[in-house]
């Protein structure tokens, strides 16, 4: 068989149809798929206290899905560290008031020199 390549690169058999599809459209569509739980975006307050600490610490809550949160806040928090957490929406109708216990996933300092910190929610509290 003779082969045929484009300027991308793509392979083509003249006399074969298939689809066409660039790399990054699946494994976007990939990532897409395995979410079971869509993140909503929103900004409002968001307070977390670890569990030896006495005092709680303001963030900013950056987004949210039924299984975690994501937040910016100023500490580098401690991976796998358990984390209380109350989200405080005020005027913002789209977030509702949660009170939570989580896990800490991961902790990344960001451009502006805080930390962006995702929590895994392992239990919601009444």
């Amino acid at each position: 068989m003779n082969e045929i390549s484009d300027a991308s690169g793509a392979v083509s058999i003249p006399g074969v149809d298939y689809c066409r599809e660039s790399i990054s459209n699946m494994v976007d569509r990939k990532n897409d798929n395995q979410r079971v739980f869509p993140r909503i975006s929103v900004t409002c307050p968001v307070l977390y206290r670890l569990s030896a600490a006495k005092r709680w610490q303001v963030a900013r809550l950056v987004d949210f899905s039924a299984t975690g949160v994501r937040m910016v806040c100023d500490d580098n928090l401690t991976i796998n560290s358990e984390i209380a957490i109350q989200i405080k929406p005020g005027s913002q109708k789209t977030v509702p008031a949660l009170s939570a216990t989580g896990v800490v996933v991961r902790s990344n300092i960001n451009a502006e020199q805080r930390f962006e910190v995702s929590c895994k929610v392992i239990k919601v509290h009444r």
